[in-house]
């Protein structure tokens, strides 16, 4: 009988976790991620959803939101 265990040391397969969205209204979503911004100097989209358990659309919108008020910047790492 092969396990899950098994099979990921087998192929080296990617593990995929799932975790629950909270429901909770948007001004409360916007300041959760104002705060997280804070604490976290740089972030990135995905870790903003998974860590706040947070649509990554309405994360998305919102840092756009963000950025447009002045109230986040961008850095934009592409240098050569």
């Amino acid at each position: 009988m092969i396990n899950e265990k098994t099979l990921e040391d087998s192929y080296n397969l990617p593990v995929i976790e799932e975790i629950t969205l909270r429901d909770i209204p948007y001004p409360q979503q916007k300041e959760e991620i104002i705060e997280y911004c804070k604490k976290n100097k740089r972030v990135f989209l995905s870790d903003v959803a998974n860590d706040l358990k947070l649509d990554l659309w309405d994360v998305y919108n919102i840092i756009n939101e963000l950025i447009d008020e002045g109230i986040l910047g961008v850095h934009n790492d592409n240098r050569l």
